[in-house]
Formats: structure tokens, sequence, C-alpha cells
């Protein structure tokens, strides 16, 4: 192995030591009192070039994971994902995926992975979106749950284990959806 391959390899090592050191260093964060926290409106186009806007998914849970193709431990998680829409979809849990990539590898991935909860294209402004959600290492994978009355309940840095799914999406889906608050600006 020459000296260059080395380099690129401790360099990767280096990385993914990283990637783990700050996923153990904040782990999951506990969002901030409901009235401290302002989500962001996410309006982005999915694979087909359709807007989605985060108002779709209004009364639902849903799952907010910040992701690229080029990134390993966001491509580890894809299938835990996967299964977590699967499972709870159709008791109530949303999750969406924001690529911090550009389309067509997003899309060649979608398939390969069976991805079918709706995938968006942010490129490298998802870094400012996340940040928006509570992303202040500005790293991925990152990952937020709301809760259905679109209150950020979650915020994870680092691959999500089915353990953290198992704890965190079916006890908010087991909570009541608020009711709308008169003359709220929706």
């Amino acid at each position: 192995m020459n000296r260059r391959m080395q380099g690129a390899l401790w360099g990767l090592l280096g990385l993914g030591a990283a990637t783990v050191g700050i996923t153990v260093w904040h782990g999951m964060q506990p969002a901030p009192a409901p009235e401290s926290t302002a989500v962001p409106v996410i309006a982005l186009p999915d694979l087909d070039g359709r807007l989605r806007q985060s108002a779709e998914w209004r009364g639902r849970v849903v799952l907010v994971n910040f992701w690229a193709t080029w990134c390993g431990p966001c491509v580890q998680e894809v299938p835990e994902l996967v299964t977590a829409q699967r499972r709870w979809g159709d008791q109530g849990l949303q999750v969406v995926g924001i690529a911090l990539d550009e389309g067509e590898p997003v899309r060649a991935f979608a398939e390969r992975m069976g991805i079918h909860y709706p995938v968006l294209i942010a490129g490298m402004a998802g870094f400012d979106l996340s940040q928006g959600f509570g992303n202040d290492v500005l790293s991925i994978p990152f990952t937020v749950v709301l809760d259905r009355a679109g209150q950020i309940r979650y915020r994870h840095l680092g691959v999500v284990t089915p353990a953290e799914l198992e704890e965190w999406i079916p006890t908010l889906l087991a909570e009541p959806v608020a009711p709308a608050v008169a003359g709220k600006a929706e």
C-alpha cells in the first residue's frame, strides 16, 4: 500500500472516530421546552421534482433524517428507517429523508435500498436547515423526531439504532393529537 493510500485510510479512520466521538458526546439530546422550539418549515423537491412541504404531514409523528449517499453512517441507518416506516407508518409515523446530496445519486440509492418514504433533495444547503432543527455540530446523520403537534421531541446526532426507535416512536404514536388552537397561524 503506497503512502497516499495509507494517508487516505488514516483520514477515513480519523473521520470515523470523530463521528463516533461526537455521537457518544451528543447522543440523544432532549428537545428544549415547547415554548422555545421554533420548528423550521420544510419545503424541498422530492425525487420526482415535486415540492413537498412539512404541512402535508401535520398530525403525524414525523422523523426527519438528514443524510447523504457519501456518508457511511447515514447509509448504515437507512434500513432501520425503512423498517420503521413500514412498521409504524399506518399508525401515524412519517419518515422523511433530507438528502444533502444531488438528485441522481440519491434516486439510484433510494431505489437500491427500497426507500418508500419521501426523500427530499436539499444539497449542501440542507446543513443550514439541519442547523435550524438544532444540529449545532453540522454533522450527519442527524435525526429529529416531531410529535403529532409538530414539536421537536428528540434530536439525535449519529446512527439511530432500533432500540432508540423502539423507545421513541411507540410512545409518541400513543399520545393524542393536540387540538388545533383557534386563531393560531398554520
